[in-house]
């Protein structure tokens, strides 16, 4: 077997320093916010201008469904999960409900303080920055040990949950505040997905060979997608709860979403960070949202990996804070989700925040929780 190009080595190893799983479902892939979403500026409309805002615009109904296809993921490999892991999801969860509820409830006071001009609920806007900040990833070839290396990424995994569910409260919030219509809002967008989850269902039990099969795949995801978008939901959420069911259900469903998403898992990761990329605005609302949400979720997921390994002491690194620090991609999903329902100028300045935020956290992490080379 021939070796590969030496330009292409020279680029693999340093792009192997930052290989992640992006989302728990994922297999671990190098796609480096720090690369990616500079390239999608660079092609945007505000440099070389290939992907343009119609361009982009056309792209939005692919981005819900890339969104969907995420969430079923996540639900899929969460419903598989044994009773074993039920600690490390709650060390996870506890440590992103943490991470949330410092940077929300810092950035809510500062957008208060500041007088900020923004042309949304601040509460959601705050509450979107903590979600994207509770999300987390480790460096595959992170110096640890390897089995506080392997409890690591089983929380970075798991931290995905509770943000997806809080995520879609957010963007309810966002179009109707209210306990009420967040109730309706989530029944609406849960339904959605379970019927659209047993239509599928039903539909691969009886396809005739795998190409048929593909293609029922295909169209059940665009479903997801295209209902959450028309609820004006979270597709993350809903396809969770597809994801959920497909994994419970009995025949072989999940098996076959899975076979056929692991060709485009990271392609699809690959397209939401050029999207975001070619979707940066840096307004002075955005600057201003930037350095407390890398300031704050920092010292979030210090505090929430400090708490974790405290609560389970026999269980968790005592660095885990630490080593969470690598930024989740699932939290530049949820950006790209709340740009696509929030006023222009809110929700580029959230999503432009979140990506120059998660740039800032990968470098931050290759100082403070450096991987070692492989």
């Amino acid at each position: 077997m021939t070796d590969a190009p030496a330009p292409r080595r020279a680029l693999d190893r340093p792009l192997q320093r930052f290989r992640t799983r992006a989302a728990l479902g994922l297999n671990p892939a190098a796609a480096p916010l720090a690369f990616f979403v500079p390239l999608g500026a660079l092609l945007g409309p505000q440099l070389l201008g290939w992907l343009t805002l119609d361009v982009l615009a056309h792209l939005d109904v692919l981005v819900s469904v890339a969104l969907a296809t995420l969430g079923v993921l996540v639900g899929m490999a969460l419903a598989r999960q044994t009773t074993r892991v039920r600690p490390v999801l709650a060390c996870a969860s506890i440590e992103a409900t943490v991470t949330m509820a410092v940077v929300t409830g810092a950035v809510f006071a500062l957008i208060r303080t500041w007088g900020l001009p923004l042309d949304a609920s601040p509460l959601a806007a705050a509450l979107m920055l903590g979600v994207c900040a509770s999300v987390s990833s480790v460096a595959a070839g992170h110096g640890a040990p390897l089995a506080a290396r392997q409890v690591a990424s089983n929380i970075a995994d798991l931290d995905d949950v509770a943000p997806i569910l809080v995520g879609a409260v957010a963007v309810m919030v966002l179009r109707e505040p209210g306990l009420g219509h967040v109730v309706r809002f989530g029944l609406a967008a849960g339904l959605a997905g379970l019927a659209t989850a047993v239509a599928g269902w039903l539909l691969f039990e009886v396809a005739h060979g795998p190409a048929e099969r593909g293609v029922y795949v295909i169209g059940v995801l665009v479903m997801l997608g295209g209902s959450a978008a028309y609820l004006e939901a979270s597709p993350l959420f809903v396809g969770l709860v597809a994801g959920v069911f497909w994994a419970a259900a009995p025949g072989q469903a999940d098996a076959i979403v899975e076979r056929d998403l692991q060709k485009v898992q990271h392609p699809l990761i690959v397209l939401l960070l050029i999207v975001a990329g070619a979707s940066l605005r840096v307004t002075p609302i955005a600057v201003w949202l930037f350095a407390p949400f890398v300031l704050f979720r920092l010292a979030g997921k210090l505090a929430g990996g400090w708490l974790a390994s405290r609560l389970a002491t026999d269980l968790m690194p005592a660095d885990l804070g630490t080593v969470l620090i690598w930024p989740g991609v699932v939290g530049l999903a949820f950006a790209l989700n709340f740009q696509q329902v929030a006023p222009a100028a809110t929700g580029g300045a959230v999503l432009t925040a979140v990506a120059l935020g998660g740039i800032a956290s990968e470098l931050v992490a290759l100082v403070v929780a450096p991987p070692t080379s492989a």
